[in-house]
This record gives C-alpha cells, structure tokens and sequence, in this order.
C-alpha cells in the first residue's frame, strides 16, 4: 500500500538526524530507571506519561536506548496512521480518496517530525485516527461490539495523553450524539482512565508551568505550530474547511479535527494551558477533510504540499531540528577535555533544567568531565533533579571546570546557589564560550 510505504520512507529518512531534545531526554532517563524507580517517579512528576515510559521501556529492553531505537516506535505508529486515514477518506469519498489522503498524511512535514520523536505524540495520533474510525462504524451500525472497539481506542488514547483524549472526547461528542445510547456509555467508559489519570496528575501542575496564555500571536503561529509548515499547515486548514459536509463521516470529521484545537484555544485564553502538540490527535481528520476538499485537485496538492514543506522536512532533520544541539557537547568538550575537569550544572533556571545533565550523561563518553556535586543521580529518588551536596562542599579545587547549560545567559553562574557562585566565581575566570540551540558551554579555569 503506497501511503504507509510513502510515509516509512520520509518519516525514516534520517530518523536520527536530530539530537534528542529536552523532553526526548526525559524519556531516556526514565525508561533507563529501574521499575520501582519509575512508579516512584511517576508519583511525583510526569504521571500522564508514565504509561508511555512503562511500554516504551520493555521496547528497548530488547531494542535497545539508541536514537533510532527510541523514535521507532513512533515511526511506526506513523506509518500505520497512513493506513488508517486512507481509510478514513475511502469511507469518505471513494478508494481514490482514500489513497491521496493517506499520501497527504505522508507528505506532511508534521508527520515525520512526530515519528522522529521519542514521545507518545505519534502513538497518540494513531489511537486517535483508531478512536475516529470506530466512531464511523459506530454511527453507520450501532452496536456492542462496536461500541467496545470504540472504548477501547478512546481509553488507549487518554492512557497514552489524557488531556488529548478528554479533548477528542468532546469532538466526537458533536457527531456522537446521533447514536447516544450506544455511544454515551462508550465515551465514558472509554473516558474513566483518562479522566483518572488526569485528576491525580493536577498535583504535578509545575509540570506545565512554563505554559503560556492564548493571545492573538497564538491564532497568527497557530499553522506553523500545529503542521511544523506554516504553508502547508494553511493548506490544510483551508482545504479542511472546504472539504467541510453535512452527511455522517463529514459530521464525524469535522468534530474530530476542529473541535479540540478550539476548545483548547479557548481554554487557553483563560489559562496557561495551550500547546500546539496536545490536538495533534486532530491532525489525521483534517488532512481526510482537506482531501475531500481538494477533489481531483488532491494530487496537485500532495505534490505541492511536499515541494512547499521541504524545507520544514530538511530543518527538522538538523542536529538542533528539536530544538536542541545536544550532541554539540560531544565536539566540544570531548578534544577539550583534561584530567581532573569537573562538570556544574546551575540549579534551577527554566522548565528543561533536567536537561543540561541529562545531555552531558547521554552524549559524552568516558573520559568526561566528573559530576562531582551530584550525590544521587536524576530521577532516581522520584524527583527530576539530581541531589547536590550542600553548600557545593563536594566540588574541591579542580583545575577548571564545565559549566553546562540549556541557555546561555552573559553570567556563566546565573541561577546557581550563593555557595556555588561563592565557590566558583571567586577562584575561577572564563576561558571560552559555546553557544548553540537551548545549549550553552563555558570553560573556566582557576585563577
């Protein structure tokens, strides 16, 4: 079947092309836990997620902790996401339709971004398509076992993302209201984990506090935050609104690719709660809509579509596509590096203050630059940080030392305690700088 085929060879061109970016990390870092660890963890930060971190970690126990091995998953989900929305537009509009909105989910600069990322965003989307296709057969034939197919892709979808699966909820509730005795008592069912999981997760709001409110530069990013290209996200938007019906599926459709991104735009202008990657699961319906919008033009529209996004396709395959140039620490710090240099890291200064240890761990290879203030290790006492010891006792007199960051502030020692600063500031002087995306390297040495 061309789609999926279409859709392995873009998502898997250079699938580690990238460096693992911040959240990326964090997922490395748990599944690496040992089981006991990553319940503890889950207690405390990150719950919405653990059940993507629990499957995704008996994958690499035989797969291994590679780039490659992490975003497999993902890549395939991607690729079997094209075969359910092929078949969402042959129940749309005929085979024809089918096979060039499986093509236009292939093309899509999002797509492959997704199933380049070691996050539970492209197992969502799949769920989600799932979730869509069992509502369909849900609204053509009600019945038991439909309806269970139906709970049954819905809870999936919520244990994997909650708040996408509450949200793709309320989509279907548009067009679910035509079948309400069949569907009702599916939703909820299918509904409980997500809502469970949520409800316990809201003592871990810190999670999400670097969120920012809705405003009117939000609707203005609104395509190139949700399809990676803001043309070809704007395509797809005004192909979708076009392909817009009123018969059964195009009820479905358009319930399931408009409704929760506008729910969550507008929850969003009353509280900090809008990101772009949580209505990805609408992203599979608008592409089946845009699709049935384009008609006989679909063909030019895919081939437009991938000419116009290239160069999303070719930035996302960058070392700092994510984001982030993690890997960038290796080349600098590794011909650099001399007996006795010690790592610091600053204490707390933005939502991804995991990340500067969890990149010096993953990308440098003994011998490297000792974390010497480290007690216990990230994550491993159920908290995101590594436990220093106090008043940086540990750190001695090393000759120099690699102060590395996820930013890259005029003050090396920025949001460090007082006795770190006391400690380094008063004995050591900056030799040189590295700055690159959402990292920052500076080497100083003893006066």
């Amino acid at each position: 079947m061309l789609p999926p085929l279409v859709t392995a060879l873009i998502g898997g061109w250079r699938l580690s092309g990238a460096s693992l970016w911040a959240d990326e990390l964090a997922t490395w870092g748990a599944i690496r836990l040992g089981w006991e660890q990553l319940w503890r963890l889950g207690g405390s930060v990150d719950a919405v997620l653990t059940p993507y971190y629990a499957a995704l970690k008996l994958f690499v126990g035989f797969a291994g902790t590679s780039t490659v091995a992490l975003r497999l998953p993902s890549l395939v989900a991607a690729v079997l996401t094209a075969v359910v929305v092929a078949e969402l537009g042959r129940r749309a509009a005929g085979d024809l339709a089918g096979l060039l909105a499986g093509l236009l989910w292939a093309v899509l600069p999002v797509t492959a971004r997704y199933a380049q990322e070691a996050r539970p965003y492209a197992v969502v989307m799949l769920l989600a398509s799932l979730a869509l296709l069992a509502l369909i057969r849900l609204l053509d034939r009600p019945g038991r076992g439909r309806a269970a197919a139906y709970a049954a892709a819905v809870a999936l979808t919520g244990i994997l993302h909650p708040l996408s699966g509450l949200l793709m909820i309320a989509g279907h509730a548009v067009a679910g209201f035509r079948v309400r005795r069949s569907w009702v008592p599916a939703a909820v069912i299918g509904g409980l984990p997500a809502a469970a999981l949520l409800l316990y997760a809201t003592r871990q709001t810190a999670q999400i506090s670097w969120i920012h409110p809705v405003g009117v530069q939000t609707l203005r990013l609104l395509p190139a935050q949700l399809f990676v290209s803001a043309i070809a996200g704007g395509m797809v938007l005004a192909l979708a609104v076009a392909g817009l019906r009123r018969d059964r599926i195009g009820w479905a459709l358009a319930a399931a690719g408009f409704v929760p991104p506008a729910l969550l735009l507008a929850a969003g202008t009353v509280a900090a709660i809008w990101v772009p990657r949580y209505v990805l699961i609408a992203i599979p319906a608008l592409v089946v809509l845009a699709a049935r919008g384009a008609g006989s033009r679909t063909a030019w529209i895919i081939g437009l579509v991938a000419v116009l996004g290239w160069p999303a396709q070719v930035d996302i395959r960058k070392p700092a596509g994510h984001g982030q140039d993690s890997a960038r620490i290796a080349q600098v710090i590794t011909p650099r590096y001399r007996a006795g240099d010690v790592a610091v890291f600053a204490d707390r200064y933005s939502n991804i203050d995991w990340a500067a240890r969890d990149i010096w761990s993953r990308y440098l290879r003994d011998p490297r630059p000792a974390d010497v203030l480290a007690v216990t290790g990230q994550r491993v006492d159920g908290r995101f940080l590594a436990t220093e010891c106090p008043d940086a006792a540990c750190l001695g007199d090393p000759p120099r030392i690699w102060v590395i960051r996820t930013d890259s502030p005029a003050d090396p020692l920025d949001h460090m305690s007082a006795a770190k600063r006391a400690r380094i500031g008063d004995g050591y002087r900056v030799v040189q700088r590295w700055s690159y995306p959402s990292v920052g390297i500076t080497l100083m040495e003893r006066r």
